[in-house]
């Protein structure tokens, strides 16, 4: 089988870039498949190996180059030729969209092997609602993309692809083209956390959808209960000075700690006690099962999507309404006061992570792509 992922970049650091190179190796490990990926901007190295996987650079570089509006009508223009051109040589049976820079124009374009076309969703589908709008005019641009992305262009995809039933539920109801696949672990750390150090942890950018300020306060909260534990924040982003401040202003120095970005994200969390996210909504919480691999119990917002997913709430960690930061800290505070519950818990969510193996997940894509495809010969056939 013949599998092309389309994504913007697999050279910037992401958690929707490492999976899309982690699934491409597991499947171009399958018997009989070819795997792809083709992205737009590729001025650097992958930030993980490719492993028989062939990757196309277009070089339209949306990311890497100053453009204007006009430039980028004349990159968009550019795109849809030279991937038109290139998935026409590869002749593949399934393309994947899984970037933001093909997603609206790829069913358009005229592709002779007539592929099966997937839009892989990797966030929750009105994130750009959610998100704090600066004026007005902001507000009207975001609610007229949505519109554009979701009740237009969207339907010239064979199938849609969502993270969890969660997501699917709430946003997606009356769609019966839609199915839903979990993330797979991305890295595999030998060395499992003991819950005996006084460490909690969180990991991921500094922007606003993570909500860290809200976090900062929370272990205000944890410390005036438990000094001697502190808060390791690991990432950076446009929010780093912002917190900084807000650490320096809550007197919370030697506290709560900004490290920095890691490419060792799993061996940091192995040497915590606890996880914790509040994120303001996630497309799936991948840091949350990478922490459950190392034997982390969590403490979450229940926001909207993943967390709902993966936790379950008692067992392997506890769900918090968003917003509620005195639950929250309460929760911190029970788990930081109960070291066996900290360890059942990390044990729990260790077992729960062995459903998100990148062997069974691939298995499943493969189960997934055979499936539709059958579906969609059947109906060309029918005609």
């Amino acid at each position: 089988m013949k599998i092309v992922y389309c994504i913007d970049s697999v050279c910037r650091v992401g958690g929707m870039e490492i999976v899309t190179i982690v699934k491409a190796n597991a499947l171009a490990k399958i018997a009989g498949n070819e795997v792809w990926i083709v992205v737009t901007d590729a001025k650097s190295v992958p930030i993980r190996p490719l492993e028989g996987v062939h990757l196309i650079d277009l070089g339209v570089n949306y990311f890497t180059e100053y453009y204007g509006l006009t430039g980028y009508y004349k990159k968009n223009r550019l795109h849809k030729e030279r991937l038109e051109k290139v998935l026409n040589d590869i002749k593949p049976d399934v393309v994947v969209a899984t970037g933001q820079s093909e997603k609206n124009f790829l069913p358009s374009l005229q592709l002779v092997s007539k592929p099966l076309l997937i839009r892989e969703m990797h966030i929750e589908k009105f994130y750009r609602l959610r998100e704090k709008a600066r004026n007005v005019k902001e507000r009207i641009s975001r609610w007229l993309s949505q519109q554009y992305e979701y009740r237009w262009k969207i339907k010239g995809y064979d199938y849609i692809v969502v993270l969890t039933e969660e997501e699917k539920e709430r946003n997606w109801k009356g769609w019966k083209n839609v199915s839903v696949m979990p993330n797979p672990i991305t890295s595999v750390c030998d060395v499992k956390s003991t819950c005996e150090a006084k460490t909690a942890i969180a990991v991921g950018r500094l922007v606003e959808q993570k909500d860290f300020a809200s976090l900062i306060r929370i272990w205000g909260k944890v410390t005036e209960k438990h000094p001697d534990w502190r808060l390791e924040i690991w990432g950076k982003g446009e929010l780093e000075a912002a917190l900084r401040q807000q650490i320096e202003e809550s007197g919370l120095e030697g506290k709560v700690c900004l490290m920095g970005y890691t490419a060792e994200a799993l061996q940091k969390m192995s040497q915590a006690s606890l996880y914790l996210l509040t994120s303001m909504f996630e497309g799936f919480g991948l840091v949350l099962i990478e922490a459950m691999s190392v034997g982390l119990p969590l403490v979450s917002y229940m926001c909207p999507t993943g967390p709902k997913t993966i936790i379950e709430d008692g067992q392997n960690g506890y769900l918090v309404a968003v917003g509620d930061e005195k639950t929250f800290a309460e929760r911190v505070c029970q788990l930081i006061e109960d070291e066996p519950l900290r360890k059942q818990m990390g044990q729990a969510g260790l077992k729960e992570s062995e459903k998100y193996r990148i062997e069974d997940i691939a298995q499943r894509w493969m189960q997934l792509f055979r499936e539709l495809l059958a579906k969609k010969s059947s109906r060309r056939n029918s005609r």
